[in-house]
């Protein structure tokens, strides 16, 4: 048993390691099924960036269904790309599948609608005729003050929007899939190419003749020319176009592998190992804590490696190295990052759990953030021109993120050493010397970084707007977390607060931090404005609830925690027939401590 607790780790890296493999693994078309995997790779414009088609396909479906597969009519899940196709070829089938999310009262009651709980998706067909009273309805709420929608207003306008962008895909106007006859022409769409060889009756154009062949032989269930199209036009874009097609194909490699997603299933994974491994300390005799605690750091580093490498790879498709963040998106995936390296920096240096329970927790939560801020459409599009500069979005932009990071860190240990000190009975005089620490040196690290991209932001803005400072929501949100941390810093090098203390602080420094990530935004003002979302704003509402219920955990009196025995009893209480305290050796001057191994040496308390 013993010999196989030395394993378990290995053996469930190993474990993650076969799965990344498995997914990692294309998937197979024999010669009786249509190559759907290679159509997705044909790159067409889209938004300013060339782009596969399955990318085009994958984030409208996300924008109009919140989700990148859909169910057919024989409720079997189906790609994407199949979406795509569909729309195009076949629109009686497309027009049937559920896929427009619709969650509104009012405009259910306005389209004639039945709500459909835990689904909320409705076909074209049940609301297509419709489609005037939708725009007109979308026209009207638009010319009101965004401040001043109110929900049904928002909720029209976004519908109009999601089914104008299907309109545009199965009336083939959207994306740009036709390329130019000459280097540096412009692409186009594939009705204007249509219209074009109608007019010149099927002469030129054979890039755009072959996406229409294909698109014919798809719609006759053609599978065996459809294939041979196919890969003559995969091989011809591929000598026009070596560069773009490659990294095409690779985004195409990146949507299939979706390592952010397996990023947050194995961040998941590692929780449960780090709960597991807690638990079992309690129980000594079954000596599977350790075993359970390495299982986890080590999963976590595997997961961190596939983490680092999604950013890279995401550097590469938007020609854009050592910029890590550009969007929202981005920012959430990278907070992640920085958080998980943080957590397992901690791990490896006091190895008592709470490090892989920092990873973990931060991680998985940071990509459900992503996860949310990716219905907004393609998650490789540069937030604003404004900040289109490599070297401010490299250093600037890096330092607040990680910043962000550092903060959240010393929330979560904050949050744990609450937690722990209230509901449970396992916080012992160690383990609050541990929290404290670390709590100690993150929020060092915290300031530092804040402050530093603080102080860069402002160079930029200089040099972009002609100001240091503007007092823009967004840079104020900056300096409240470098105010914030830094008065963290102060009460606890002032006496006024001891790890309680550091540890309400560094909670309420989750909030003031999700108020500048998120909240400025919001506002809808300054130059910063962007990434306006109702479920942000929902979702910050719902965080900075939690962290109040957390506080009052904090303030509540300490003989009320639960590990009020094992926490307060740090110091020996002084017994009444105690020995007088040795005298210091001669010559040694008083006032000043022993040291151990002298005379008069108390070690005092943990």
């Amino acid at each position: 048993m013993k010999d196989f607790a030395k394993v378990f780790p290995w053996l469930v890296v190993g474990a993650g390691v076969l799965v990344l493999i498995f997914t990692m693994m294309p998937p197979s078309f024999g010669p009786a099924k249509m190559n759907l995997q290679e159509f997705g790779s044909i790159p067409v414009v889209d938004r300013g960036r060339m782009k596969p088609l399955d990318t085009v396909a994958r984030t409208t479906l996300m924008i109009i269904s919140n989700r990148q597969q859909y169910k057919d009519e024989n409720g079997a899940m189906q790609p994407a790309i199949k979406w795509l196709l569909d729309a195009m070829t076949r629109r009686d089938t497309a027009q049937k599948l559920k896929i427009f999310r619709i969650e509104n009262d009012q405009v259910l009651a306005l389209l004639g609608l039945e709500a459909r709980p835990g689904s909320y998706r409705y076909a074209f067909d049940e609301f297509g005729d419709k489609r005037d009273l939708i725009k007109s309805q979308a026209i009207a709420a638009q010319k009101i003050k965004p401040d001043n929608q109110d929900i049904y207003q928002q909720k029209i306008i976004e519908l109009a929007r999601h089914v104008e962008l299907y309109v545009q895909l199965a009336n083939l106007e959207s994306p740009l899939m036709v390329p130019p006859d000459s280097p540096g022409g412009e692409w186009q769409p594939l009705l204007l190419a249509l219209v074009e060889l109608r007019r010149n009756q099927g002469q030129g154009a054979p890039e755009a003749q072959a996406l229409l062949l294909m698109l014919h032989d798809y719609s006759q269930h053609d599978v065996k020319r459809f294939n041979e199209t196919l890969t003559d036009y995969h091989k011809q874009m591929e000598k026009r176009f070596p560069a773009e097609t490659g990294r095409t194909d690779f985004e195409l490699f990146f949507n299939h592998f979706e390592p952010f997603y397996l990023c947050t299933l194995l961040y998941v994974t590692v929780f449960l190992l780090a709960i597991f491994s807690f638990l079992l300390a309690g129980f000594s005799w079954i000596g599977w804590s350790e075993s359970f605690g390495r299982a986890a750091f080590w999963l976590a580093v595997l997961t961190l490696l596939v983490h680092t490498w999604a950013l890279l790879a995401r550097m590469y498709l938007m020609e854009r190295p050592f910029v890590v963040v550009t969007n929202l998106y981005s920012s959430a995936v990278f907070i992640g990052w920085g958080c998980v390296v943080l957590g397992l920096l901690l791990e490896w240096l006091f190895r008592r759990g709470i490090g892989n329970l920092v990873a973990s927790v931060l991680g998985a939560l940071t990509m459900l953030i992503a996860h949310h801020l990716a219905g907004s459409g393609d998650t490789l599009e540069m937030m604003q021109a404004v900040l289109d500069t490599n070297f401010w979005l490299a250093t600037h932009v890096t330092c607040v993120t990680l910043g962000y990071a550092a903060t959240f860190v010393a929330g979560l240990l904050g949050i744990l050493y609450i937690v722990l000190g209230v509901a449970t009975p396992i916080m012992d005089q160690t383990l609050a010397k541990v929290l404290k620490t670390a709590l100690y040196a993150i929020v060092c690290f915290a300031t530092l970084l804040s402050f530093t991209g603080t102080v860069l932001g402002g160079i930029w803005a200089d040099q972009s707007w002609g100001r240091f400072w503007g007092w823009d929501p967004k840079e104020n949100g900056a300096l409240l977390i470098v105010i914030w941390n830094a008065l963290i810093l102060h009460a606890r090098w002032g006496g006024m607060v001891q790890a309680r203390g550091m540890a309400v602080l560094a909670v309420i420094g989750n909030m003031v931090t999700g108020w500048s990530w998120f909240g400025t935004n919001q506002l809808q003002v300054g130059l910063h404005s962007y990434g306006f979302s109702n479920t942000l704003a929902f979702g910050l509402v719902i965080g900075w609830g939690l962290h109040a219920a957390i506080l009052v955990m904090g303030l509540l009196p300490l003989r009320w925690w639960a590990s009020h025995d094992t926490l307060l009893t740090a110091r020996p209480a002084p017994l009444k027939d105690a020995p007088p305290r040795a005298e210091p050796p001669a010559g040694k001057p008083r006032g000043k401590r022993a040291k151990r191994g002298e005379a008069g040496y108390f070690p005092g308390p943990a």
